[in-house]
């Protein structure tokens, strides 16, 4: 049966922690997985890699996905773990493709980094029995050459993108803001044959609601209040003339129009809206614009100096290789402190699926978000 580990992430260059549970590594630390120009990329490392990204997959997707959720097909012929393992894959390539260029950029590890490195790998391998660690390649080896590579991609992508332009004007950014109200409806077929506690409007009956409301608010009364007396609720949506949520025509019409100004109503295959500007420049939703187009610039930036890499580098996968580390026969899910303590939890529980208690009797300590990766010094234990 499918047995799961359960991970307390530790911050460090990358995440790394804590980790439950026990099964069999199919995978051996020399078996070469890929190879990057004259780089090979072991067995042990890959195994540690996929395992840690696994873990974020289960945790934050298994409670919608299911318990089957790597069997399940993503589309015709592709299984959600075969589309999760090629991008890991090509995460993978990429770490070790940006390591390989840190010489370009004179970038390398600082004796305190390393240090930082070696306590957190250390950490981790005093977290872990030696049975979790065989499963998921956690010795203490192959923990501190992720992390250096982790560290190594960070330092160097600083460099790549130093050129990269941050200066954004209002104008290219500016947001304008509105409230709108969606009078939805169903198929008359569908409303007749589905549940009879099935409150959904007919076309006919949205669009009437619709323009009631419309009459309401341009007699007077107060946007938010004649959603209110339709038992609706009306929304707040920052935007320009490139939005596209929640419709088209809606945000086209809105862009038209000065603060205060109202649309008419709007048709759409799904319902009927109605919206009113409350702003032409809205100064928080414009700085935030203007994060946005920068990330997009860094973004562009670093694809176009990745792509130009690997035009240049040969990159092989050892396919059967890389198939032995098996996502639905071990699964691994991040343990959060609450999980730790209720074996019971769907996200970290450390019981396996044929009742038989896998826990660690390690204490987890303190959880961290295993989002952060700026900080190398801290660890949870």
């Amino acid at each position: 049966m499918k047995k799961r580990l359960a991970v307390v992430l530790l911050t460090a260059a990358v995440a790394a922690g804590a980790m439950t549970g026990c099964g069999q590594q199919t995978i051996e630390d020399s078996d070469v997985v890929a190879t990057v120009g004259d780089t090979e990329i072991k067995g042990n490392v890959a195994n540690f890699f996929a395992r840690y990204q696994q873990a974020m997959y289960e945790t934050y997707y298994s409670s919608m996905l299911g318990e089957n959720m790597w069997t399940t097909e993503v589309e015709e012929g592709t299984t959600y773990e075969e589309s999760a393992k090629e991008t890991i894959m090509q995460s993978l390539e990429e770490l070790y493709l940006v390591n390989e260029h840190a010489g370009d950029y004179s970038v390398s590890l600082t004796d305190e980094e390393k240090k930082s490195i070696e306590d957190a790998a250390d950490q981790f391998v005093e977290a872990n029995d030696a049975e979790v660690r065989d499963v998921i390649s956690g010795d203490k080896e192959t923990v501190q050459k992720v992390l250096e590579l982790f560290t190594i991609q960070q330092k160097v992508q600083t460099e790549m993108l130093k050129d990269v332009d941050r200066n954004v004007s209002d104008e290219e950014a500016a947001q304008k803001a509105l409230q709108y109200v969606a009078f939805t409806y169903s198929d008359t077929e569908e409303s007749e044959e589905s549940d009879s506690e099935n409150t959904s409007d007919t076309k006919e009956e949205a669009k009437a609601k619709a323009e009631t409301f419309l009459n309401a608010v341009n007699s007077g009364t107060d946007f938010s209040q004649a959603a209110e007396d339709q038992e609706k609720s009306a929304v707040d949506l920052t935007f320009d003339s490139s939005t596209t949520s929640p419709n088209e025509e809606l945000i086209q019409a809105a862009d038209k129009l000065e603060a205060g100004q109202v649309t008419d109503v709007i048709e759409t295959d799904t319902g009927y809206y109605v919206a009113k500007v409350t702003s032409t420049f809205d100064q928080s939703a414009t700085d935030s614009k203007k994060q946005e187009i920068i990330s997009e610039r860094e973004s562009e930036r670093y694809n176009e100096i990745l792509d130009g890499w690997k035009e240049d580098t040969d990159i092989k996968e050892n396919k059967d290789v890389w198939e032995k580390i098996d996502f639905n026969g071990q699964g691994v899910a991040l343990k959060t402190e609450d999980s730790s303590e209720d074996s019971g939890s769907t996200e970290g529980s450390s019981e396996n699926t044929d009742g038989e208690d896998t826990s660690d009797s390690t204490d987890s300590g303190e959880s961290t978000d295993s989002e952060n990766t700026d900080n190398t010094e801290e660890a949870a234990e």
